[in-house]
C-alpha cells in the first residue's frame, strides 16, 4: 500500500479532508456555471471574465465563492511532507487559499469606454485595486492548482522510487493539471496585450478561466471519492427499488 494511501486510512479525520475536498470541487463547479447561467436567464450579457462578474449582481457570489475556496484551502492539511519531498501539501494549500481571497479583495476595476473608475461593491463594500494585486493573485492560484494535480494529488499512487503509476484517477489528476496549465499559457497573451477587445468579444479569457476552474473541481472532486460515493449511493438506491 502507498504512503499516501496508509495516511488516508489511519488518519482519524479522513471524513473531513473528503468533505474539504468534495466542498471546494463543488464550489468551483458552481461558480462558472452559476454566472453563466444568470447570463443566460437575465439581461445581463456574458462577461469577457469570470472576475468581471464583479460588477454585476452576482459579485457577490463570486465574492463570497472566492473567500469560501479560500477559507477551505486554508483549513487543508493533505499529507504530511516527507524529508524528501520539495513541496507540502499544507504550504501549497496556504498559499492557494490566500491567491483565491487575494483575488476577491482586490477585484478588477471596472472600465466603460476605456476609462478606469473606482468601484465599490454594495453589500462587501471592497474597492478595485490596481490590475496587478487582481492577476498575480490569480496567477498563482492557478499555479497552486496545477502544483496540486501533477506533483500533490498523484503522491497517492506511485512507484517506491517516486514514479506515477497511471490509475484512472492519477490520469484524471494529470489530465486536469494539463488542463490548468494550458489556461495559464492561454491567457499570458491576453494579460500582455494592449487591446483585447477583438478576443473580447469571443469570451476568451471567461471561456479559459472557466476551463481551468473546471479542471480544478475536477480533481478536487475525484481527490474527495465524489464518484465512488455516488456510485455507492445509486447501488443502493437501486437495491432498495429492486426488492
Amino acid at each position: 500500500m502507498k504512503d499516501g494511501q496508509k495516511q488516508e486510512e489511519k488518519n482519524e479525520l479522513v471524513q473531513s479532508f473528503l468533505f474539504v475536498r468534495q466542498a471546494l470541487g463543488i464550489i468551483g463547479f458552481a461558480l462558472p456555471i452559476s454566472l453563466l447561467l444568470y447570463s443566460l436567464l437575465t439581461p445581463t450579457d456574458i462577461q469577457p471574465s469570470i472576475s468581471e462578474y464583479y460588477h454585476t449582481p452576482m459579485g457577490d457570489v463570486l465574492v463570497g465563492a472566492l473567500c469560501a475556496i479560500g477559507v477551505f484551502l486554508l483549513s487543508y492539511k493533505g499529507y504530511q511532507k516527507k524529508s524528501d519531498e520539495w513541496l507540502s501539501d499544507k504550504w501549497v494549500a496556504r498559499v492557494a487559499g490566500c491567491a483565491a481571497i487575494g483575488v476577491a479583495l482586490f477585484p478588477m476595476r471596472n472600465i466603460p469606454n476605456g476609462v478606469a473608475t473606482n468601484c465599490i461593491s454594495p453589500a462587501s463594500g471592497f474597492t478595485c485595486h490596481p490590475g496587478y494585486f487582481h492577476f498575480g493573485s490569480a496567477a498563482i492560484f492557478f499555479i497552486c492548482l496545477a502544483l496540486f494535480c501533477l506533483f500533490i494529488f498523484t503522491r497517492g499512487d506511485r512507484t517506491p522510487e517516486g514514479k506515477i503509476i497511471w490509475t484512472p484517477r492519477n490520469q484524471i489528476f494529470v489530465a486536469c493539471g494539463i488542463l490548468i496549465v494550458t489556461s495559464i499559457v492561454a491567457l499570458i497573451p491576453y494579460m500582455i496585450m494592449d487591446n483585447s477587445e477583438p478576443l473580447d468579444q469571443y469570451r476568451y479569457m471567461f471561456v479559459w478561466e472557466t476551463v481551468g476552474v473546471l479542471a480544478f473541481a475536477t480533481s478536487w472532486l475525484t481527490k474527495g471519492k465524489a464518484l465512488s460515493e455516488l456510485k455507492t449511493m445509486i447501488g443502493g438506491l437501486r437495491s432498495r427499488i429492486s426488492r
